[in-house]
């Protein structure tokens, strides 16, 4: 990726770009203009020294996790209004911008970095401050239209041009959750007509397994007379799945009891999808999808850490493909993938649900096993996996086999840590492939 067209001035946000130890490497002339910093002056600080003490601590914190652990990460002007530092061009420094990040671990110049991209959202937020002071205006109105027909037919005429043209879904409920009114880009998310859910309680549409705890989260802000917040997964009634983000405030009678609830609904799949995107790419190998070596190491961490604790066996394997190069050299890079994911796909199915894959290096796979430690259980595991390997694999024009040579090692009779079981593994692994049994492009040993 080229870091002149990463940071090209032609964008209207933002953008930072932070090398492995989180110093600034290059900003956009949009960040010059707003922090009145040129990026001479920048480059090589962090953030932190960049900005002082007026950084959000949250901004640090999520670019450590990037940089370490390739982890994504946004800050809604929500939770985080002002995070960095930044004015208006041209502004007094009165106000900070408003400012919606996204913190994304890229990979430049063969390191991995972050780039930060940087909106400003003022105007959103003030357009969302006025649709709530609207929406505070239409609950004062329904709670007195008791009082006169025509203040009612006014407060009707209002309510219903507002919910007209709410980029939102807006919807009415009662204490119960059912359904009095829905607006039509509420009718558009739930794929439902007002007159479908009316009377309803809206929970009812959502995955049986969501319902317990969005019941019990209703009925807290029903009780506690406070907001209600939730994200929720929905099955619409053609089939497409969505997450919502579903906000409602108490409504109030005369009396000032709680008549029921008025709030929004907002499709925010895309942005569960793209965070869901980016963890998978973030773990997992991005040509057989086993997990990656990071991911996978963290796994064995945590394994053996379990085994301590309950004093159990944790076993992992090493496997290297035998004359793997000899298949890209003589049928190409293509067929080699192939050959990866076949081989991937296979010691995944003879593995149990619980069991750990990887793929660790080029040709190189490892195996975590829990609560598997004795040798004859391992060594049926081996076999197993060998057999599936040494299967024909259809390359289109041709079928090749190919061996692979395996190496074990226990926890804890060869280290109580991942490094030492690591090492041990990849030493037995080596042997095996200096000792070749009878049978044809295979061996294993055990550590």
């Amino acid at each position: 990726m080229s870091c002149g067209s990463l940071l090209g001035d032609s964008v209207d946000i933002g953008l930072i770009l932070l090398d492995s130890s989180g110093n600034i490497r290059l900003w956009n002339r949009w960040i010059e203009q707003r922090a009145e910093r040129t990026v001479a002056q920048a480059t090589g600080l962090t953030l932190a020294r960049a900005f002082g003490d007026h950084i959000d601590p949250r901004v640090v914190l999520v670019v450590r996790e990037a940089l370490d652990f390739g982890w994504s990460a946004r800050l809604s002007h929500a939770l985080h209004p002002m995070p960095l530092p930044l004015f208006p061009p041209g502004s007094e420094r009165s106000e900070r911008m408003k400012q919606s990040i996204d913190v994304t671990p890229v990979d430049a110049d063969g390191t991995r970095c972050c780039l930060l991209q940087i909106r400003d959202v003022t105007e959103t937020v003030r357009r969302e401050a006025l649709l709530k002071l609207q929406a505070r205006q239409l609950r004062n109105d329904l709670q007195s239209l008791s009082r006169a027909q025509v203040e009612l037919q006014r407060s009707e005429m209002r309510f219903r041009e507002l919910a007209r043209q709410a980029p939102a879904g807006l919807f009415e409920a009662d204490s119960q959750a059912c359904c009095t009114f829905l607006n039509e880009r509420c009718e558009q998310i739930l794929g439902h007509s007002r007159d479908n859910i009316a009377g309803m309680p809206w929970v009812d549409l959502l995955p049986i397994d969501d319902q317990a705890r969005v019941r019990s989260s209703w009925r807290l802000a029903v009780e506690s007379a406070t907001r209600f917040a939730e994200e929720v997964r929905y099955a619409r009634p053609d089939g497409k799945y969505l997450w919502m983000r579903v906000e409602a405030g108490p409504l109030r009678d005369e009396n000032e009891r709680i008549s029921g609830f008025i709030g929004t609904m907002v499709d925010v799949t895309e942005f569960h999808e793209r965070a869901t995107r980016n963890e998978f790419r973030a773990n997992h190998d991005g040509l057989t999808s086993l997990l990656n070596r990071d991911r996978f190491e963290r796994h064995l961490c945590a394994a053996l850490s379990g085994a301590r604790e309950v004093k159990d066996r944790v076993a992992l394997l090493f496997i290297d493909l035998d004359h793997f190069k000899q298949i890209n050299d003589t049928h190409g890079h293509q067929a080699g993938d192939i050959v990866l994911k076949a081989i991937a796909a296979r010691v995944r199915r003879v593995l149990r649900s619980e069991d750990m894959v990887a793929r660790y290096g080029g040709d190189e796979f490892a195996v975590l096993l829990n609560g598997m430690g004795d040798e004859p259980a391992l060594r049926a595991i081996v076999i197993k996996i060998t057999h599936a390997v040494a299967l024909p694999i259809n390359l289109g024009h041709c079928h090749v086999r190919i061996g692979c040579s395996i190496g074990m090692a226990v926890y804890p009779d060869n280290g109580d840590d991942p490094a030492s079981l690591l090492t041990h593994a990849d030493k037995a692994m080596y042997a095996a492939k200096r000792r070749r049994c009878e049978i044809t492009g295979t061996s294993t040993t055990l550590a």
